[in-house]
């Protein structure tokens, strides 16, 4: 369309707002033109890195993955959050201070990011410097989950890593309204089954990913410790500072992050067997501790932790990955206690003491009940019982519901109950 027939459009819209006493909201084609020139480019370019293996290698026979070069794509995360804060869309859902929130009776009340104590202790922090007082403190929210894309692409995998912040409110976050970002994807390194169990192969796989995460967050190291300045959603400038906050992930990155052993907790140093000891919490100055003194073999026997590897989180100011880990709600809570555990343990439990035929038979009998639920409003219908090969958050969720009363008249009441309290 024409500069000319551009001013005319907006003349014929104009005409039309006179007798509502409003305008267009351009003067002219120039005005148009201005506002577009204007406006920021919301996408962030995307930056790469390459890292290959660096230490000595064998004369003959070298492994494959020795001589690969891995590629990481990533966007620069300040820019990520710059363009999160800077939304208008978040005026009045979204926090600059921690709070303590209390109810009539004086019982304490948790909503939002903001009002854990987590926040409100890292606030506390980075008050110990007078050069940081009066920024405000925008936490990061990390998440990556290693995916396997569909046949289609030749089983594919991708390991993306996610970023939301903090300060924005929970529903908004839930809400997907562009307070989550994608930061990049991670190197997945492979090689042959010959050297799929070298114990050089493994811990380079561990370190590319530290190596990596540390470098994708490198831009906001530096305003971890000295203020940022930008724009916010209520139009005004803040100066604010940048710390690594939760990191969301399932069970095996977790023991990828925290640097430990398989089988062991990345919070605690409780033995797996003895999960309810009064074992010391994990942390950062201890690990580091232990790290120096002791010899690589008594660190992964008697405390769980891999020496050769170096945290991503020793990088940055205030992070401590045994405190920042946060359960993955979906894997470990949803899918995990329920499906992984409770129904596989219930089939089991039927082979073992039914025989594996009969066992078949109240499998059976359990999935006509479950069919049979009537409609009710906040209960979902399984037609084919709940034998279906996939399944996702929201299938758990609602079987969670209607299970139990179907497995109950199989199951003796010891069995129903565990050794501390008991599921029904």
């Amino acid at each position: 369309m024409s500069a000319g027939q551009i001013d005319t459009l907006l003349d014929l819209w104009a005409a039309t707002l006179i007798q509502h006493k409003d305008s267009p909201p351009f003067a002219s084609h120039r005005d148009l033109y201005d506002t577009i020139d204007s406006t920021p480019l919301g996408d962030i370019a995307w930056e790469s890195f390459s890292m290959s293996y660096k230490g000595v290698k064998p004369a003959d026979n070298v492994p494959p993955w020795m001589k690969a070069t891995y590629e990481v794509w990533f966007r620069d995360p300040r820019l990520l959050i710059h363009n999160i804060l800077a939304n208008p869309n978040f005026n009045g859902e979204i926090e600059y201070t921690p709070y303590q929130d209390y109810d009539d009776n004086d019982q304490r009340c948790f909503k939002n990011f903001f009002s854990s104590d987590w926040a409100w202790q890292q606030a506390d922090k980075i008050a110990e410097d007078p050069e940081m007082h009066g920024s405000t403190f925008v936490p990061l929210i990390v998440r990556s989950d290693k995916t396997t894309v569909s046949v289609a692409t030749g089983h594919t995998e991708y390991h993306p890593l996610y970023l939301s912040i903090g300060n924005v409110f929970n529903s908004v976050r839930r809400a997907h309204r562009n307070s989550l970002v994608l930061v990049g994807f991670l190197a997945i390194p492979t090689t042959t089954k010959e050297h799929a169990d070298d114990i050089d192969f493994r811990n380079f796989r561990r370190q590319l990913f530290h190596s990596s995460l540390a470098n994708i967050f490198k831009p906001l190291k530096k305003n971890m410790t000295t203020p940022d300045i930008v724009h916010c959603p209520d139009g005004h400038y803040q100066r604010v500072i940048y710390g690594l906050g939760p990191y969301i992930a399932d069970y095996p990155e977790q023991v990828l992050l925290s640097g430990i052993v398989t089988g062991w907790c990345p919070k605690c140093l409780n033995n797996r067997n003895e999960l309810d000891g009064d074992g010391l919490l994990r942390c950062r100055e201890h690990t580091d501790l232990l790290v120096q003194e002791l010899q690589h073999k008594q660190l992964w026997y008697e405390y769980g932790i891999v020496g050769d590897v170096v945290l991503f989180t020793n990088d940055f100011a205030r992070a401590d990955i045994h405190e920042l880990l946060s359960p993955d709600l979906l894997h470990q809570i949803i899918k995990g206690t329920f499906k992984d555990h409770l129904v596989d343990w219930v089939e089991e439990y039927l082979e073992h003491t039914h025989g594996k035929a009969h066992a078949a038979e109240i499998q059976d009998d359990i999935d006509r009940r479950i069919a049979a639920v009537a409609p009710f409003a906040g209960l979902r219908r399984f037609p084919e019982g709940h034998g279906f090969s996939q399944w996702t958050g929201d299938d758990s969720k609602a079987l969670m519901k209607v299970y139990l009363p179907a497995i109950v008249t199989d199951l003796d009441s010891s069995s129903l109950c565990s050794k501390k309290g008991g599921l029904v």
